[in-house]
């Protein structure tokens, strides 16, 4: 029969009929194959060379949908389709698909056979090929011949008989949705036990006190002075937190705060440049600067050691507000960005204004001129 040498115009409509994507039977497209296959002798053996070449594919998803094709053609397509399944090439592609078909989709196929052997096929000579393979590969399996059963009481096998086909549909469906990966669609409703727990209950807000100013740079972050009372929400990040004052909600550094609210810290006075520190909590102080890299610049190693002193504690001074500047300097780094953005955008926009006036001002077209009165006739003599 040469099903692999050439194509088949029934192609198109098997392979979506087969499809390893298909989720479910398509009887609408199967039962119109069907009717086209069931035409001539011609389309009858052009439609089982396109679903025996299905049956050879390698996912066993397109072969059981495949299968379900060809027994669904059987029962529809009328003898024409019958005369081409009990053919000599038929029996050898059956053989070879059943030989290399993974136990599940063999096991579907041998199924099919015998009820066509012990159905459509039985009784008519012309088709007795089919029975007669059934009985070969039993044999060949080493399988007894099963009984005849009574006449009167042949419901009781046949109903088994479909219970297992059904049975082995579905554990073939089931290991080649295995090993073609979960279905997208199934998270689309979640089994009742797998729906997440509900989110815990967040935790009251805890107070702070801040131990500088901080100013907002950006649209989420929170502003505060020191010494004022800001309640944190949020402290999963370790720098930064989140909480809200008077002022509103937003962000803010966690080194501006601290827990201790017994003795908040009273406002700075005004900056005076000035070497005399008392123990106090960081800050960023210019004077301390200025005052260590003066000492720096005059140090000499063989001063007295009350220079030396004096720098130590100066650099232990400036040491400690160094996550300060850090801080600073991010927020400025931050703005300078924003600035640069909107600039930018300021750029842009009034390039676009200066197009849009250059387009505005140019002048319209000239309009087409009127014809020369000399392209007009004269008035006939009548009409004067």
């Amino acid at each position: 029969m040469g099903i692999f040498g050439n194509s088949s115009p029934f192609d198109q409509d098997v392979e979506r009929a087969t499809s390893e994507n298909n989720t479910h039977e398509e009887w609408g497209l199967i039962l119109e194959i069907c009717d086209r296959a069931g035409a001539s002798p011609q389309a009858a053996k052009e439609c089982l060379r396109a679903v025996l070449r299905r049956l050879a594919h390698p996912d066993p998803h397109v072969q059981v949908h495949a299968a379900t094709l060809l027994d669904a053609c059987v029962n529809n397509c009328g003898r024409n389709f019958h005369l081409e399944v009990a053919s000599r090439d038929f029996e050898t592609e059956f053989r070879r698909l059943v030989a290399r078909a993974q136990p599940a989709v063999a096991q579907r196929l041998r199924a099919l056979l015998r009820k066509w052997a012990e159905g459509e096929f039985r009784s008519d000579p012309a088709l007795d090929l089919i029975p007669s393979l059934h009985n070969k590969l039993r044999a060949e399996a080493g399988e007894a011949a099963p009984a005849r059963a009574p006449e009167a009481a042949p419901a009781p096998p046949a109903a088994s008989a479909a219970q297992r086909e059904q049975e082995e549909l579905a554990r073939a469906i089931a290991l080649s949705l295995r090993e073609a990966g979960p279905a997208p669609a199934a998270s689309l409703y979640p089994r009742v036990e797998a729906l997440p727990e509900p989110a815990p209950q967040q935790p009251a807000p805890r107070k702070v006190r801040a131990l500088y100013d901080f100013e907002a740079a950006e649209d989420n972050e929170l502003t505060f002075l020191a010494g004022e009372i800001v309640h944190v929400t949020d402290s999963s990040d370790p720098n930064w937190w989140k909480g809200y004052n008077e002022r509103g909600e937003g962000l803010f550094p966690a080194n501006f705060v601290t827990s201790e609210l017994s003795s908040p810290r009273a406002s700075p006075a005004p900056r005076a440049r000035s070497v005399q520190f008392a123990a106090e909590e960081p800050r960023i102080d210019e004077a301390a600067m200025d005052a260590a890299l003066a000492l720096l610049h005059e140090a000499d190693p063989e001063a007295a050691a009350d220079d030396g002193a004096e720098l130590a504690r100066l650099e232990a001074r400036v040491a400690a507000a160094g996550p300060l500047v850090d801080a600073a300097l991010e927020r400025a780094d931050r703005r300078h960005a924003r600035l640069t953005q909107l600039s930018a955008e300021l750029v842009d926009a009034l390039n676009l204004y200066h197009e849009l006036m250059r387009d505005a001002l140019k002048p319209p077209p000239p309009a087409a001129p009127f014809p020369p009165l000399a392209a007009f006739p004269p008035p006939h003599p009548a009409q004067r």
